[in-house]
């Protein structure tokens, strides 16, 4: 899996440049493990923005300045709130797409509705086009995290090739 995630990384580095795309990142349950896996691949500078890490419940519901209504009727791992993330990275950054990533990886947290093994991945797009979805993966801590951030990797891809077509449609 590790292999894979730097191989999905790199693709998506390469494309960004190609297309002249930037990158941020929200992360709470993969604790940075997303921004790790693109920066590690070459070419990273010119295409990654900048990644927030937000992993204690404090810091979480200070992070970019959610709402705290939205926060308390929600929760932390809902999609308003990772919609919300992803929303803010438009304001926070200069990146052309970004993503936002909460969830449950275990052993403890979860609830009925959202089981441990539950990811919310946000994305957003310039200006402020974003989407949310939910996912709930199987297996341990590790392998919940991991799971979490190949599918952001693909949900990066997506919008690197939404952003590039984006442009060769732009009027010149």
């Amino acid at each position: 899996m590790t292999d894979l995630i730097a191989e999905r990384a790199q693709d998506v580095v390469a494309a960004a440049r190609n297309s002249g795309t930037t990158i941020a990142t929200v992360e709470t349950v993969t604790g940075g493990s997303l921004a790790a896996a693109v920066t590690a691949a070459p070419g990273a500078s010119a295409v990654f923005d900048r990644g927030f890490i937000f992993y204690h419940t404090e810091a979480k519901a200070r992070g970019l300045g959610i709402e705290e209504s939205l926060w308390a009727e929600n929760g932390a791992v809902s999609a308003p709130v990772t919609e919300a993330y992803s929303r803010q990275l438009v304001d926070h950054s200069d990146a052309v797409i970004g993503v936002a990533i909460t969830g449950y990886a275990g052993p403890g947290g979860g609830s009925r509705d959202n089981p441990v093994g539950t990811v919310f991945i946000a994305r957003f797009q310039r200006p402020h086009h974003t989407s949310v979805q939910r996912h709930v993966f199987t297996g341990d801590r590790d392998t919940v995290r991991r799971l979490a951030v190949a599918q952001a990797l693909d949900d990066l891809a997506d919008l690197v090739s939404k952003a590039g077509s984006d442009k060769e449609r732009r009027p010149r």
